[in-house]
């Protein structure tokens, strides 16, 4: 049902005719204003403040910002539902009311995708959600990214139903769009291989910050995981930024995540020692093995394995357990100098690499005269 507005005011007959359409057309806006200020005032007495209300009486404080999140949305709703009833309740033009309506319903529209995203603001990705609706683990380091990534996503598509409401060709918008991508996507085709590699990183969580890695390249320490390169300090401290996807790729050794050390080292003796002393040099150093603190005891081996060109070698083989570097590196210190004093109580000397060479004449060494021949 429109308002004829010549009808409701009689005396604008009695004006002259710029002065009706001035009055005419200046009236529905101040209605549409008047509108929008009722509307709002209503919202705010007969539900936001009642709402209020409800959620302070709750301990929890997440109603409270849900509600205060939702308050801006619902404000641009009413101007969208304003310049609806208006359009509907007074008589303009054709392209008036077809313009005003298109911007009511985008206004109503873009209020529904912006709810959606202070919600989310508010009550944002958590892990432990996720996992009990999908049963899908997601690493906490991952999720604003992934809550960036579902913002893009709502506003790309609040602003497709957007511009389909106010007649825009959709389709060819998102063609063209699609060849625009596709010489960005090739453009920076490493960026976003980094994107995926740091999602990567992240999600698999091959090592974190902090962390003694290794790979091919580069050795050190885990600085900064960022979304296109990771920070590694190296032992000379020079940092080193390698990007996201050549880490990916490589092979990553974790040197930090070790539960235990490998102990395995080789003994070389002198040929002068005999077969008794090479048994009691072995039962003392497994006992030594046995009796150290930290050393697994099913892990140690001890054998006489090898006889050289140049010395009878023993090898010892052990875990202990302590992946700490600095803890490891002086348990091996207590082992070696405990196995030297084993070596010198037994007499034992330690043999190193030699060779022996047998020389049957000298240069300018005087030639022995063969004996005379006999007489016949």
């Amino acid at each position: 049902m429109e308002i004829d507005l010549r009808e409701w005011l009689p005396f604008l007959a009695e004006l002259p005719e710029f002065a009706q359409r001035v009055i005419l057309d200046l009236i529905p806006f101040i209605a549409a204003a008047l509108l929008i200020l009722l509307l709002r005032w209503l919202l705010t007495r007969l539900l936001l403040r009642p709402l209020r209300i409800i959620v302070e009486r709750t301990e929890s404080q997440l109603d409270d910002s849900l509600l205060e999140a939702c308050i801006s949305p619902l404000r641009v709703a009413v101007v969208g539902f304003s310049l609806i009833l208006v359009t509907a309740l007074f008589s303009f033009s054709a392209e008036v009311v077809q313009i005003a309506q298109a911007v009511g319903r985008s206004l109503l529209i873009g209020a529904v995708f912006f709810a959606i995203i202070r919600i989310l603001e508010v009550a944002s990705l958590q892990p432990a959600a996720l996992e009990r609706l999908t049963g899908i683990a997601i690493p906490e380091r991952l999720l604003p990214f992934l809550n960036t990534l579902l913002k893009f996503l709502i506003l790309a598509l609040g602003a497709i139903f957007i511009l389909q409401e106010l007649n825009f060709d959709v389709a060819a918008l998102i063609a063209s769009l699609g060849v625009v991508g596709i010489g960005i996507s090739l453009a920076s085709q490493n960026t976003v291989s980094n994107m995926f590699g740091f999602a990567a990183i992240v999600s698999d969580n091959p090592f974190k910050v902090g962390d003694f890695i290794r790979t091919s390249a580069v050795t050190g320490i885990v600085e900064v995981v960022g979304v296109r390169a990771t920070r590694i300090r190296q032992l000379d401290q020079a940092l080193v930024s390698v990007p996201n996807h050549l880490l990916t790729d490589a092979v990553v050794v974790n040197l930090s995540r070790m539960e235990k050390r490998r102990l395995d080292l080789t003994l070389s003796f002198t040929y002068s020692t005999s077969s008794d002393q090479m048994r009691a040099l072995l039962e003392e150093i497994r006992a030594l093995l046995q009796a150290t603190d930290e050393v697994d005891a099913n892990s140690i081996l001890v054998h006489f394995v090898d006889m050289s060109a140049s010395s009878l070698d023993v090898r010892v083989i052990c875990q202990v357990l302590n992946a700490d570097f600095r803890a490891f590196t002086a348990k091996k210190e207590q082992v070696y100098l405990e196995i030297m004093g084993i070596a010198e109580r037994l007499g034992i000397s330690f043999a190193f690499p030699s060779q022996s060479l047998y020389i049957e004449s000298l240069p300018g060494a005087p030639v022995a005269d063969e004996p005379a021949a006999e007489a016949p």
